[in-house]
């Protein structure tokens, strides 16, 4: 991905095309509805100019995962194909001319839009999730537009407005995502951690781990904070390492964490009070300091 990366550091946005299109969410197989909007010359010079500002911000970029946090000059990278992109790609691929909207009508109500940016046969893909359909009249945030004779112009006034920010880009094979959430709530990505929680709960390997796998179904949820680490749980799968259960018992026993055991089953036994810590334990968040020996928890653990 590192290459990936120098390409879109190096990407020639000041020479650029771009292309807009907006896309709303759809219930058939296509997942999502794209239109494509005539831009003119003067609102394409102030994408190009935010893109750049956008891209030279970015200076880091780690693997994205369930429960990892961009900062304000990284960003998170992961395979578009894994992802709704796939779909949302071949829409905006289409032939401009046959897709154009002519009505501002419909840009309403959209789920966010894409700009096509294209240079020397290169393609990078700028999306962006509309926060409450189409803003109007941010005048230092946005740039604020008028859709006039089928074509949308950068003006003082507003009619609509684009956001000066991309939640991520797509180059090639890999996306570079920004915006966490604005990425995860375009996309629909709650839709595959929630699945992922559910095919964990029927992994013999995770709930034979329990005597009731009830109450950390309960503590999860709908809540998307938990789900993630459900998710990152079910990646790391700790639960299979070798005796895992004897040694959490040894250790729960030493530091006093006060999880609770079925030994008959070799079992843990989860209650309202446990499932927090249990959670804690199976995300290998519960760690121990090597200079004070105190025990902390953590919202994340990278490996050194």
């Amino acid at each position: 991905m590192n290459n990936e990366f120098q390409l879109l550091k190096a990407f020639d946005f000041s020479n650029a095309m771009p292309y807009l299109w907006v896309f709303k969410d759809s219930s058939s197989p296509a997942k999502f509805r794209s239109f494509y909007v005539q831009t003119e010359n003067g609102l394409n010079q102030q994408l190009k100019t935010f893109v750049r500002t956008e891209i030279t911000r970015i200076t880091e970029h780690t693997p994205y995962s369930y429960i990892a946090q961009t900062n304000e000059n990284s960003c998170l990278t992961l395979d578009p194909s894994t992802t709704n992109f796939s779909s949302l790609k071949t829409l905006v691929d289409r032939l401009e001319t046959e897709h154009r909207i002519n009505d501002s009508k419909d840009l309403k109500g959209a789920t966010g839009y894409v700009v096509k940016f294209i240079s020397n046969g290169v393609t990078v893909y700028a999306v962006k999730r509309s926060t409450s359909t189409w803003k109007t009249s941010y005048p230092t945030k946005y740039i604020n537009m008028i859709f006039s004779n089928g074509e949308l112009s950068g003006v003082a006034d507003n009619n609509f407005s684009i956001e000066k920010n991309f939640d991520f880009y797509v180059i090639n094979n890999t996306a570079f995502i920004a915006n966490k959430r604005g990425f995860e709530s375009s996309m629909r990505y709650r839709e595959v951690y929630t699945q992922a929680f559910t095919q964990l709960q029927a992994n013999p390997s995770f709930s034979n781990l329990f005597s009731d796998l009830a109450p950390i179904v309960e503590y999860v949820g709908n809540n998307s904070i938990q789900l993630r680490r459900m998710g990152v749980i079910e990646v790391k799968g700790l639960y299979n390492s070798p005796n895992f259960i004897t040694n959490l018992i040894a250790v729960n026993a030493s530091r006093g964490w006060g999880l609770n055991f079925d030994t008959a089953s070799n079992t843990i036994v989860p209650c309202a009070d446990t499932t927090r810590t249990i959670l804690q334990v199976l995300l290998d968040h519960r760690l121990m300091s090597e200079i004070t020996a105190k025990i902390y928890d953590v919202p994340d653990a990278i490996q050194v």
